[in-house]
């Protein structure tokens, strides 16, 4: 049976921007992002906020603030064993600050929560994910491709980035027991019917060994595609895990086994 969010749900998910209110200003439906002049009205103040040089690489950068909704959600299903009952109407945007820095928020109304009732997880999960990611997921990364003719490649490593980090980092295995099999289920076994429509999965095209990186001495995820945020304010520096800026400074081990 559908439940509320407990106070201390909301407070571990508020980790990852999710607002357990929505503010009267400064906030967007995500829903209406599907129609074109609602979508460019918004990447405007994208543009601005993170000061981009063009509406194209305000969308990708965009992208990577998007990906904590499918990082709620995932965190949810893997940490709780809970699958959070919500669509693109009751999803909204808020902007928020943080150092000088514009780092939205989400907010999810309505929002019910069902815990999974004794009947075969592979099944539920299933349907989970394609939720998550075939209507919530999917509809945003085509709309912003689309529009803004951005690759679907740059788009989806943008998302795929902070899941293997909720995988990678936070989510610890003896506090969530499914975790390990749902990261390994997401980016090997998940057909790609489940993301979109899609032959492939998308997120099995970004999962990679770590490559070591003399510049910083350490062992690097490195993107396949840029993000373009190097192109971002005055500064214009690369991302650590860029591809362009790897290339560029990588002469050591390819990987942790080489």
């Amino acid at each position: 049976m559908p439940t509320e969010l407990t106070p201390q749900e909301r407070e571990e998910l508020s980790r990852f921007r999710y607002s357990p209110e929505l503010k009267d200003r400064d906030k967007t439906n995500i829903r209406a992002l599907l129609e074109e002049e609602e979508l460019l009205s918004f990447l405007e103040v994208v543009k601005q906020e993170i000061q981009a040089p063009d509406l194209r690489v305000a969308a990708s950068v965009f992208t990577k603030y998007f990906a904590f909704i499918p990082v709620i959600y995932l965190y949810t299903l893997s940490a709780w064993d809970k699958k959070l009952a919500v669509s693109l109407d009751q999803l909204w945007l808020q902007g928020n600050e943080r150092d000088g820095k514009w780092l939205p928020e989400y907010f999810f109304q309505d929002v019910k929560v069902e815990k999974r009732a004794g009947e075969d997880r592979n099944a539920w999960r299933d349907e989970a994910i394609k939720h998550l990611f075939s209507e919530i997921v999917f509809p945003i990364v085509d709309q912003l491709s689309t529009k803004m003719h951005l690759s679907r490649y740059i788009l989806w490593e943008n998302i795929s980035v902070y899941i293997f980090w909720l995988y990678r980092n936070i989510l610890n295995p003896a506090e969530a027991p499914w975790a390990a099999e749902d990261f390994e289920f997401l980016i090997q076994k998940a057909p790609g019917h489940l993301f979109g429509p899609y032959d492939r999965n998308p997120l099995q095209l970004y999962h990679a060994e770590p490559e070591y990186l003399e510049e910083v001495n350490d062992y690097v995820y490195v993107r396949k595609t840029c993000c373009l945020t190097y192109m971002l304010g005055e500064k214009r520096t690369y991302c650590r895990t860029c591809p362009l800026y790897c290339r560029k400074f990588n002469k050591g081990k390819r990987n942790r086994n080489a």
